[in-house]
């Protein structure tokens, strides 16, 4: 059996899974759906996590009747912004909680290194269809977070400037 076929099961176990969720989340007024998709968030070592674009799950994002994605893209792991919005009409229809802080390691970005990586998405999505946050959040293990909480503190105030920023020039 070839691996496409595998794949091509899994995803549709996966969004037989997620379906009926979607679909209970739907009956409500005001309630935002959201799925994470995680690479992996249990160590620093970057080399041994997943890695690929998210191009290969365009027509699965596509199918999925959610409202925003939350996707990692602080690593070149996840590949290009661009790749997201290839062969679907996502650009239509979420909204993109664009992972700009990457927990596992201990560099802090800059506001200007989170603009420049939000303005790669605004080609595809209006500024009020980007929420900017974390990858995959920092308290991976409640008595072992990835960072510490200064450094946490820190990417943070970042992310908060960059928002700050991004409202300033593309909001009014």
């Amino acid at each position: 059996m070839s691996a496409k076929i595998k794949v091509d099961r899994e995803l549709k176990f996966a969004n037989d899974l997620l379906a009926p969720v979607f679909g209970e989340l739907r009956k409500h007024e005001n309630v935002l759906s959201a799925m994470h998709v995680c690479r992996g968030n249990w160590t620093c070592d970057e080399t041994v996590l997943l890695e690929g674009a998210y191009d290969k799950l365009g027509e699965f994002f596509d199918a999925l009747d959610v409202d925003m994605l939350a996707l990692e893209f602080s690593t070149e792991r996840a590949g290009e912004v661009r790749q997201l919005f290839a062969n679907n009409f996502l650009d239509k229809k979420i909204t993109l909680g664009l992972g700009c802080l990457n927990p596992r390691n201990t560099i802090v970005e800059t506001p200007e290194q989170i603009v420049k990586l939000a303005e790669k998405v605004l080609e595809f999505l209006p500024p009020e269809k980007i929420w900017l946050n974390p990858d995959c959040g920092f308290a991976t293990f409640s008595r072992r977070p990835l960072n510490s909480y200064s450094i946490i503190e820190q990417k943070l105030v970042s992310m908060v400037k960059a928002a700050h920023i991004l409202r300033e020039k593309y909001c009014k």
